[in-house]
């Protein structure tokens, strides 16, 4: 399989903190990797260093063989790679169509095509909105297309940021603690789109996730990391009673028990 993401000895420094140390790690195409670890393990600043939010301070990011350090977050977006936060971000005076179609990188919304409105930019703004509708519609809210996001529940807010996100239709996902909020239901509909972003729409997912049954359950492979290194990787069986994870989660005595 295709190598889509190659994370080469990364590391990210703040002062004297060492948020990210020496990591390296890589993502096979039309696949689903978790990344997981304790809390101030370092994932969200590797998501915030593959997607441009941080510079690198050693080492070097690739996708598709491209070298992604030091661009800038929306140049990397227009590569093909596209993220969630575990806080939705959104404008909460926006409706969620608005929400959706600020996903589109298109003429329409830009000052210029704004005010003049050729047909060649009405009808890509007709796609986009027709587009936008289709993605409400898959993540269950095509009937709140025109409600705030303010008047949204959590998981509903959730499930919009999923939907903007697709509009840039990424090549890979970056889902950072997607399931934070949900319910029973959400998080089985939830895994159920994870499913068929990889299955259907041939995408590839980069997963941070507390919650490891999601994981387990998900995840081809899965990478542990520990202050800010990355410490073991490997399939779900091979990871699930490793005794550095059971450390990492439950302590050094319970993985002594386990080894």
């Amino acid at each position: 399989m295709k190598e889509l993401l190659k994370i080469s000895n990364v590391s990210r420094h703040f002062g004297g903190i060492v948020a990210v140390n020496d990591a390296s790690l890589s993502v096979t195409e039309g696949s689903i990797t978790g990344l997981v670890g304790p809390n101030g393990a370092g994932k969200t600043t590797l998501f915030n260093l593959i997607s441009g939010f941080l510079p690198v301070s050693d080492g070097e990011i690739r996708f598709e063989g491209k070298l992604l350090t030091g661009l800038p977050s929306y140049k990397i977006s227009r590569l093909g790679v596209g993220r969630t936060f575990q806080d939705p971000r959104l404008f909460y005076e926006m409706n969620a169509l608005e929400h959706v179609l600020s996903g589109f990188n298109i003429r329409a919304q830009q000052p210029w095509h704004a005010i003049w409105r050729d047909r060649a930019t009405r009808r890509e703004h007709e796609a986009a909105v027709a587009r936008s509708r289709v993605l409400l519609e898959a993540v269950g809210l095509a009937q709140r297309a025109n409600d705030k996001a303010q008047d949204l529940s959590f998981g509903d807010q959730r499930f919009l940021s999923i939907a903007r996100t697709l509009a840039g239709d990424p090549k890979l996902i970056l889902l950072d603690e997607p399931t934070v909020g949900l319910d029973l239901n959400g998080i089985r509909k939830l895994s159920s789109m994870i499913k068929d972003m990889v299955r259907e729409q041939r995408r590839t997912v980069l997963l941070v996730e507390h919650n490891l049954d999601v994981v387990f359950s998900l995840c081809d492979q899965i990478y542990l990391m520990v202050g800010g290194g990355v410490v073991l990787s490997g399939s779900p069986t091979e990871i699930k009673r490793h005794p550095k994870m059971i450390e990492a989660y439950l302590g050094t005595r319970h993985a002594a028990s386990a080894a």
